[in-house]
């Protein structure tokens, strides 16, 4: 009789236990974002300020100076990937491609004096764009809300700006 009970409590408490280890692991692998993360997507003051805020669930390709391809699973904040230095006012040429499945993400430029454009974003047809580089330090960020999708980027004539991609060593949060 005794044995039996104690059968049946083990049978119990392992259920439990394994069900409370998969709701533990399930917890951890899930991207979670910030509230300031989630708030940079439509604030122009944040995403003009320095330093980056994001994460990805799944981020697959870098940013070289000559352009970059990459495909990003629930990526949330504001990502730079280049900066560009225009020792004068000049032009820089895009071909340019973003790709969106699900959530909000945008391609923008940001200005030495911290006006944002934007450059592209899920509404926006694949094509070559001219960017209108004023002297100084320009930056190029990914900012997203939750999306899924790919964004592909080639560098035509740069004129006289020297587009650098940004290092892993400058971002803020990964």
């Amino acid at each position: 009789m005794i044995g039996r009970e104690w059968r049946k409590r083990a049978k119990r408490n392992m259920l439990l236990l394994g069900l409370v280890g998969m709701v533990m692991l399930t917890g951890c692998t899930t991207v979670r974002e910030t509230m300031g993360q989630l708030q940079i997507y439509g604030n122009n003051e944040l995403i003009a300020q320095s330093g980056d805020r994001y994460s990805y669930n799944f981020r697959e390709g870098e940013a070289h100076s000559e352009g970059t391809e990459l495909g990003f699973r629930q990526f949330t904040g504001k990502h730079t990937l280049w900066t560009v230095d225009a020792p004068e006012n000049s032009r820089l040429i895009l071909d340019l491609d973003l790709g969106i499945d699900n959530g909000k993400c945008k391609l923008v430029h940001v200005m030495p004096g911290g006006d944002v454009v934007k450059l592209a974003d899920a509404k926006s047809d694949a094509g070559v764009i001219t960017v209108e580089l004023p002297e100084g330090e320009n930056t190029i960020k990914l900012i997203g809300k939750k999306a899924y999708g790919n964004l592909k980027v080639e560098f035509g004539d740069k004129g006289t700006a020297q587009v650098h991609a940004a290092s892993s060593e400058n971002r803020a949060i990964e």
